[in-house]
């Protein structure tokens, strides 16, 4: 079992004890509520300022966090093929522990892949530290919302902490590189752009 697993059943022996909590932590952990609240934030980033400049500034930051996301998801589908091909480093803690498997078939439900990384946090953090560079405040906001997601889906008992840190680093690195290569050639993003004009998308 991983470190940090003993906090791990702690957080999920709380399930079914309280139903207020057990309500908003089920909400917190779906796949609706952070993805549907970053969405938003992109979208308002893309179109929500009159400035010209500014404007052009946040969507390109935007088309560098799509790069870094993706590049998070391949490095989470290689380690999750060579986890399947070799043993997952841990089966996820419903498997593992009473309580988690209780607070699973309360809140969620099964889930068949690898347990580390938590694949959702790698992308909502590849987001969030891609950001970082031109608003800190969206950055901010989308931090919050890796905090409340990963909290959640640790308490609805699919996911170890360890699961929600190795999806940060992982997504902060995948973030920084993809800015790096986004930078060194810009007239990609500056083509995307011109195309996304052409076609009143941006």
């Amino acid at each position: 079992m991983p470190p940090t697993w003993q906090l791990s059943v702690w957080i999920t022996s709380l399930a079914g004890k309280y139903e207020l909590l057990d309500g908003v932590m089920g909400m917190l952990a779906s796949n609706y509520f952070s993805p549907a609240l970053m969405a938003l934030i992109c979208l308002c980033l893309w179109f929500g300022t009159r400035d010209a400049a500014q404007r052009e500034r946040s969507q390109k930051t935007l088309i560098h966090v799509c790069v870094g996301v993706l590049l998070a998801f391949l490095i989470v589908v290689i380690l999750n093929a060579a986890q399947s091909e070799r043993g997952n480093l841990w089966e996820r803690p419903y498997i593992n522990h009473s309580e988690a498997e209780k607070a699973m078939n309360i809140l969620y439900w099964p889930l068949s892949d690898s347990s580390f990384p938590s694949n959702a946090i790698t992308g909502l953090a590849a987001a969030a530290a891609g950001l970082w560079s031109t608003n800190k405040r969206a950055s901010l906001i989308a931090w919050g919302l890796v905090g409340l997601w990963g909290s959640g889906r640790v308490y609805v008992g699919i996911h170890y902490p360890i699961d929600i840190a190795g999806g940060i680093l992982i997504g902060s690195v995948s973030a920084f590189v993809g800015l790096k290569l986004m930078q060194t050639i810009d007239s990609v993003p500056s083509s995307l752009l011109r195309l996304a004009r052409r076609l009143l998308l941006a």
